[in-house]
């Protein structure tokens, strides 16, 4: 059976389309090695839970982490999309990025 949750981070283009999809869980090596080889300067969170798509506190600080500690090496942080079923919360749409 497929685990209801998962965390992904997406590399994207200028236009914010999916370039390429990393697990979370791999080695941050791994997510540098994917920006640099698509050339890219944008990254995006993917999440998804089997019922509420509203934020929990782990979710905020991983946004804001992330979003910190990419600057330095210019990427931006383009948003933190948590769906459950067909409902999401969209950081960026409610202006938390």
């Amino acid at each position: 059976m497929r685990d209801p949750t998962s965390l992904h981070l997406l590399v994207l283009d200028e236009e914010w389309r999916p370039l390429h999809r990393l697990r979370a869980d791999h080695d941050w090596r791994r997510t540098v090695d994917a920006l640099l080889r698509w050339n890219s300067r944008w990254l995006a969170i993917e999440q998804s839970r089997p019922h509420s798509p509203l934020p929990r506190w782990t979710d905020i600080h991983l946004t804001r982490t992330l979003s910190k500690r990419l600057r330095p090496i210019e990427i931006a942080l383009a948003d933190h999309v948590i769906r459950a079923g067909n409902r999401h919360f969209s950081f960026r749409e409610a202006g938390l990025l």
